[in-house]
């Protein structure tokens, strides 16, 4: 049965449901244990976009509230003591947050439906999916992207109260998959972070404009002298690069030009090529050689030619430009003066993300990536408390990733490491991958053998994420054998380690999914696991290698059209799921701390009643930020502390995880 409430009875013709009071839905909706909830709103911003509707019920019944007549504060203690169900709760805690209710128990069916099929890309999990999934239920969304214009219609008010009418359904048939599949402390983890991502997106991040516009102006003038010195090299060797100068003269230009354009590849790889620049590199899905300006391919070339240099700066300062550039000036919020930017929950590496790429035709705007913002003092310096008096609380773990690893692969001299507190971690690595460093301190590794310190802190990070020499090699512009003894000489001085990743890679070939840590039971489903299977077999059963061995001798068409095709596919997916299998448990294992250290830090505010007077304005990988008045800053910044490595006591039981807050004007730490 679908029930409205509005104050505004005279305006509506019940047809297909009813008009009742506040009251006599608050009556039926108290008995209910869990609440199904749902909003229709104007546009996608809580502050420029007011509620349309909000839809409370069950299975049975559906009550769908007409907010321009009825004050959603009226539901605010429903909201704050039942179970709320949603689908997609970040967007409607936002609303609620901005009307001052806060719901303290979500159960998100969208990131049920995350959990259960993380690693698949190719999964759904809109609402009109779920529905038929678990309910064999068609549901018409045509009507959404009308609603903002037709109000509550009597097609729109069934729209509504459908949006909740399932969702009670939906959810119990979830957890039975999730309790089979032992993911129920992942749940509980993602369904209360989800109410603290809600608050970090409704925060939002204040950018002092000021600083902005200069560090803007700064970018141009640098980005106009380097191209400036690209174009003077063309026209210095015009007689070498004929084909690149512009001798058209007309009315208004003098003399010649270049007629590059420099921000486009497919103008600049002939030049490098003339140039003698090898711009190849093979594409990772077709195995296929293409041509690329890829800094990670002509990195390596830079010493040699002084244009690649010159060049590689320049597409820094267009990057600067192009994403970093007056188009924040777009992202500001026109009423709360901040940006309020989008994250995405739960990556197959159970990581977040951060953006939104706008559709114009569906209302959706263009978002920034506040997880990238580049480390410069330049830039994040611009990033500052809004309030006079207010300050940054920047906190991040110090090493977050390497103690994660060093907790799960045991290896001693790792272990030995972070007990004896022996200093910079990356030198430390030198010393062990390098015999010519073994004797020397490591403050005289960081200071005098920088080179030897960076390939070791690059070898690290590559290696730990599934990386091979070939990897270390193009990371750092190294010939591939140096890579490759860089490589070796890394499992040699970290044997646990070696023994670590051989284990990891087994146990995801042989089960299907990677399970990231037994704290949460977070687990990344390998989708193509069954394809995978189904070649291991063929290739290991019966004489397939035989007959490959027969058939490339003879160079035959079976071989380059069936055989060979295959065993590069086979490789590729094992290769993918070995890398996977080291990657996103170190990853995955760090955001649920971050995650976990969010939730506990939410809740204090909640419970001390500081919720809108302290805010979370982002969340970056192992960075939690708050922003408050001056006067509360200490006694904050020791919570947030205490909050982080309580959260990553859960997780890191041998070597401690430490936070280091620092109270700050601007995002520095």
């Amino acid at each position: 049965m679908i029930y409205l409430v509005t104050n505004q009875r005279s305006a509506f013709t019940p047809i297909g449901y009813s008009i009742v009071s506040v009251d006599e839905s608050l009556k039926y909706l108290n008995e209910l244990n869990s609440i199904a909830f749902d909003t229709e709103t104007r546009g996608f911003d809580p502050y420029t976009c007011g509620l349309i509707s909000a839809q409370f019920g069950d299975g049975n019944k559906q009550y769908v509230v007409d907010c321009e007549t009825v004050d959603i504060n009226l539901y605010k203690n429903l909201l704050e003591t039942k179970e709320i169900i949603m689908q997609n709760a970040k967007f409607d805690l936002r609303f609620l947050y901005y009307k001052g209710i806060v719901p303290v128990k979500v159960f998100d069916t969208m990131l049920a439906e995350r959990i259960l099929t993380t690693g698949d890309d190719r999964a759904r999990r809109a609402l009109d999916f779920l529905t038929y999934k678990y309910c064999k239920k068609e549901m018409d969304k045509t009507i959404r992207g009308n609603i903002h214009r037709e109000g509550l219609s009597t097609r729109v008010i069934k729209y509504a109260a459908d949006d909740v009418k399932y969702l009670h359904e939906i959810q119990r048939k979830q957890m039975v998959q999730i309790n089979s599949k032992g993911l129920s402390r992942t749940m509980s983890l993602d369904n209360n972070y989800v109410r603290v991502l809600a608050y970090i997106e409704y925060c939002g991040v204040f950018l002092d404009s000021e600083k902005w516009q200069a560090k803007c102006d700064e970018d141009k003038e640098n980005m106009s002298g380097i191209k400036d010195q690209l174009d003077k090299y063309i026209l210095d060797n015009s007689d070498k690069y004929p084909e690149f100068i512009n001798r058209q003269l007309t009315l208004f230009e003098n003399g010649v030009s270049c007629n590059i354009n420099w921000n486009s590849e497919k103008q600049v790889v002939p030049l490098m090529k003339k140039l003698g620049v090898n711009t190849k590199v093979k594409d990772r899905n077709s195995g296929l050689m293409k041509d690329s300006l890829d800094k990670k391919v002509l990195g390596s070339q830079k010493d040699k030619f002084e244009l690649v240099k010159t060049y590689l700066k320049y597409k820094e300062y267009q990057k600067e430009v192009s994403t970093y550039g007056e188009n924040f000036f777009d992202y500001i919020n026109p009423v709360t003066g901040r940006i309020h930017t989008n994250y995405t929950q739960i990556m197959s590496t159970g990581r977040l993300s951060s953006g939104q790429r706008g559709q114009k035709k569906k209302g959706i705007a263009q978002k920034p990536n506040m997880q990238n913002i580049p480390a410069d003092e330049r830039t994040r310096n611009c990033f500052t408390a809004q309030k006079e008096n207010g300050v940054l609380i920047v906190s991040d773990y110090s090493g977050q990733e390497q103690i994660v690893l060093a907790n799960k692969s045991k290896d001693k001299d790792l272990l030995n490491f972070y007990r004896k507190g022996l200093g910079d971690m990356h030198s430390f690595v030198a010393s062990k991958i390098f015999p010519e460093l073994a004797n020397i301190s490591l403050s005289d590794i960081k200071a005098k053998h920088k080179d030897k310190r960076q390939i070791a802190k690059g070898a690290g990070f590559a290696i730990n994420y599934g990386g091979t020499g070939i990897t270390i090699a193009t990371n750092l512009s190294l010939p591939l054998e140096k890579g490759e003894e860089v490589y070796k000489a890394y499992f040699k001085a970290f044997p646990g380690l070696a023994q670590y990743f051989k284990s990891e890679k087994q146990k995801a070939l042989n089960l299907g999914y990677i399970q990231f840590n037994e704290v949460s039971n977070r687990k990344c489903f390998i989708w193509f696991y069954e394809e995978y299977k189904r070649l291991h077999e063929e290739l290991y059963s019966g004489d397939f290698w035989t007959v490959y061995k027969t058939e490339k001798k003879r160079n035959s068409e079976k071989f380059n059209t069936e055989l060979k095709p295959k065993v590069r596919e086979y490789f590729i997916k094992k290769g993918d799921i070995e890398r996977m299998s080291l990657n996103y448990p170190i990853q995955g294992s760090s955001a649920d701390i971050t995650k976990l250290a969010g939730i506990y830090m939410f809740r204090y505010l909640e419970e001390n009643k500081l919720l809108f007077k302290v805010l979370m304005p982002n969340v970056v990988h192992d960075e939690l930020h708050l922003e408050c008045p001056k006067d509360m800053a200490e006694n904050l910044a020791t919570m947030l502390k205490e909050c982080m490595e309580r959260a990553g006591d859960k997780f890191c039981k041998t070597i401690k995880l430490k936070a280091e807050p620092c109270i700050t004007a601007v995002w520095a730490h």
